[in-house]
């Protein structure tokens, strides 16, 4: 199997070596970004947050803080009933 076409195609005769070229392209992948300087790491990591295709979004601090905020003024009964 060409390891170029590893993420895209399944070989339906043997499904798991699929699997593995993916997750050794992903390992190259991760062992790369080590290797990179920290300042291209952060690049990196910027472009992540910012990909608007990504599939999983997490918080940084202040933005969790402000959602627990929000949902605390909006549901200021709930939060009290829980509280005792």
């Amino acid at each position: 199997m060409n390891r170029s076409h590893a993420q895209t195609t399944v070989d339906l005769q043997y499904p798991m070596k699929s699997l593995i070229f993916y997750l050794m392209n992903t390992m190259e992948v991760i062992d790369q970004f080590k290797c990179l300087p920290e300042d291209e790491q952060g690049k990196v990591v910027e472009f992540i947050r910012k990909d608007s295709s990504a599939k999983a979004r997490y918080a940084d601090d202040a933005a969790a803080q402000a959602a627990a905020e929000a949902a605390i003024s909006e549901h200021p009964e709930l939060f009290r009933k829980l509280a005792e």
